[in-house]
């Protein structure tokens, strides 16, 4: 079976990591740079939720727009509890209306240009932006490698199922164990969720 030089590192360095890696197989790393607003919605609507369900509304939505990505001028014209009976909370539905507006006025321009002490401060103003959906920005628009957040139920679920860390751990046990992943944690990561989707 053919692994990247990363999953190959990881393998090497974590022999119960390796197990998760040699079930799944290789998997591609596709960051996608283009159409950042529809990646931070998608990012809003995933918050709490399985990815399943996540996936389910997310389409709906671009299903109701009839439009392969959404970007800002979709909510222009709609208020929170329009965006809320797309199959929202109210927060999420607050969340995408201020992304939106933020960026129909220009505040939001190309993420990747910015330092990740300009990112986080940009996206942690937007209602309902946390840490994990900073982390998630990081790896699925902008191909960091390095990312792992232990604030992801499916990353502590898949690390219980397969022994990395006993159930009920504290948080930063996640981030410890992570650190042996160095500097490849996002790759980690990604063979951790493929167990639990």
């Amino acid at each position: 079976m053919k692994f990247s030089k990363k999953e190959e590192y990881l393998r090497q360095k974590d022999k119960k990591l390796k197990k998760v890696i040699d079930k799944n197989g290789h998997i591609k790393f596709r960051p996608v740079k283009e159409n950042q607003f529809d990646t931070l919605v998608g990012i809003i609507i995933s918050q709490f939720i399985s990815t399943k369900a996540a996936d389910s509304i997310f389409s709906k939505i671009k299903e109701n727009f009839d439009s392969e990505y959404l970007n800002e001028k979709h909510f222009q014209k709609l208020n929170i509890k329009n965006i809320k009976d797309l199959g929202l909370s109210t927060n999420k539905a607050k969340s995408i209306k201020q992304l939106s507006d933020l960026y129909l006025d220009n505040q939001f321009g190309d993420l990747t240009k910015l330092s990740k002490s300009e990112l986080n401060e940009k996206l942690l103003s937007v209602f309902g932006v946390g840490p994990w959906s900073v982390n998630m920005f990081e790896i699925f628009c902008l191909g960091k490698l390095n990312v792992f957040s232990s604030k992801d139920a499916g990353l502590r679920l898949a690390m219980n199922n397969y022994g990395l860390i006993r159930q009920g751990s504290e948080w930063i046990n996640y981030d410890n164990y992570a650190d042996k992943w160095f500097p490849y944690k996002t790759i980690a990561c990604l063979h951790l969720w493929k167990t639990v989707d």
